[in-house]
């Protein structure tokens, strides 16, 4: 079911210097969304907390959906608060037995997985689960539907987590509800969906990115830049930052036109991350 947002942020969340965040703003429209937005500063200022959370607080929560390309929620035994830890094998956390039970046997396949119409073999497990570094949601994207690298895994710990989860907390206090009109997205996820694990791969990595991006956005061809965004379009394909916040408010705009829901269960708790289902 299209859901009725008309504005979707998003937002390439760096460091709580502000130097490497970049937020991009999409309206929708007739022909699809359209970019009005980019912006790797508010004005003279790089994107620190309060500048951050002023800008993703001016407006209105109903009309507007924010996509962060970070981790929105901790893990299991982040946001657990039992005095005793009864072991991973012993826990009744929803989350803990998905991860012991259904994500051990995703990591143990050796199958192939089918990425954007090509077809790679799917690694076995690097290393074992662990419900302190390890979230539910990134064992699907990587294993289950193998939009991310292994490299994702583990992720929920470090400093750009840890500003995530503050920003989704001050964000409540502005109307934002996760999984309503806050999304934790992948830009990466997104890509490999729409256009293939190579793209998804190269758009940061080739000897051109700057080539690899313009055929990404060639591709979304509901994607377009209004007459008011300027420079927007040159903004996108030479910074990495700005290409990843457009694709975050891209992924929140599909998610709104085509209705996508999460998973029921653990999710609530856990987090997910959206993405598009296989072009």
């Amino acid at each position: 079911m299209k859901r009725a947002f008309s504005r979707f942020v998003g937002v390439d969340l760096g460091g709580g210097r502000g130097k490497t965040t970049a937020i991009a703003e999409l309206r929708s429209g007739p022909a699809g969304a359209e970019v009005i937005e980019v912006a790797t500063r508010s004005s003279r200022q790089p994107w620190t907390d309060d500048t951050l959370v002023h800008r993703l607080s001016d407006g209105e929560s109903t009309s507007r959906v924010i996509a962060i390309d970070a981790p929105l929620t901790q893990t299991a035994c982040g946001r657990c608060e039992r005095p005793v830890c009864p072991g991973m094998e012993a826990c009744a956390d929803p989350t803990v037995v998905w991860l012991r039970t259904t994500g051990r046997s995703l990591m143990r396949k050796v199958s192939a997985a089918t990425v954007g119409g090509t077809t790679r073999p799917q690694q076995p497990a690097q290393a074992r689960l662990a419900p302190y570094s390890h979230r539910a949601t990134e064992v699907v994207m990587t294993y289950e539907r193998g939009l991310l690298p292994l490299s994702a895994l583990g992720s929920t710990t470090g400093a750009v987590a840890a500003r995530a989860s503050q920003l989704r907390r001050r964000l409540r206090g502005a109307g934002f509800q996760l999984h309503e009109n806050l999304l934790e997205v992948s830009p990466a996820a997104t890509i490999a969906a729409l256009c293939g694990s190579k793209a998804a791969r190269g758009y940061k990595r080739d000897a051109d990115p700057w080539r690899t991006r313009a055929v990404i956005l060639e591709q979304l061809s509901d994607l377009s830049f209004a007459s008011q965004s300027r420079m927007a379009r040159e903004d996108v394909l030479g910074n990495d930052h700005c290409f990843d916040a457009v694709i975050s408010a891209y992924t929140a705009y599909l998610w709104a036109r085509d209705g996508w829901t999460a998973p029921e269960g653990w999710v609530a708790d856990d987090g997910w991350i959206f993405a598009p289902p296989h072009s």
